[in-house]
């Protein structure tokens, strides 16, 4: 199943199509927009990653905030959000997909199996927020645009329905 990765943010974001095959932890076969790469990668003593393979060797820095990861080289840095098809479907069914108003919503009918998040806590966009259970399978909740947890309205356990509000953020404007 491919990865969506979104690069950058707002106006200046780009999104990619990737799947990685026959990955033995140095060595990968990547797939990237229809395009396939043989990389290598092995981390340096200083904690970055030494890449090669598609496009020039880079060595590269990875962090993580409140916004995604971020992927540094010199003193360019990049937020990326990956998602599988499958989380970016039940998103958008939940009312993500850029959403302005930060209700994060339950996808589906289902029983609360956790809350990832307390009140005032930052949520990058794409970020879990909590767990449903649905047909005795879990499913991650994430939030369609990142901001300050503002409400929780439901608690562990609790049954909700599809489109039931879970979770309220301030949307940072």
């Amino acid at each position: 199943m491919p990865w969506i990765i979104t690069e950058g943010e707002g106006a200046d974001a780009r999104e990619r199509s990737v799947t990685v095959r026959n990955d033995d932890g140095e060595r990968a076969e990547v797939e990237i927009d229809g395009v396939t790469y043989q990389v290598q990668t092995h981390t340096l003593p200083d904690g970055r990653v030494a890449m090669s393979g598609v496009g020039p060797d880079r060595k590269l820095r990875s962090w993580q905030d409140a916004r995604g990861t971020w992927m540094g080289e010199g003193a360019t840095a990049r937020c990326l959000v990956v998602e599988d098809e499958r989380s970016r479907w039940l998103g958008a069914l939940a009312g993500g997909g850029g959403a302005g108003d930060g209700a994060v919503k339950a996808s589906m009918p289902g029983r609360v199996v956790r809350l990832l998040v307390a009140m005032g806590d930052e949520v990058p966009p794409g970020g879990v927020v909590a767990v449903l259970e649905a047909m005795k399978m879990e499913n991650d909740v994430k939030s369609a645009s990142g901001g300050t947890v503002v409400e929780i309205a439901v608690s562990e356990g609790d049954a909700v329905e599809a489109g039931a509000l879970l979770i309220r953020l301030e949307v940072a404007s």
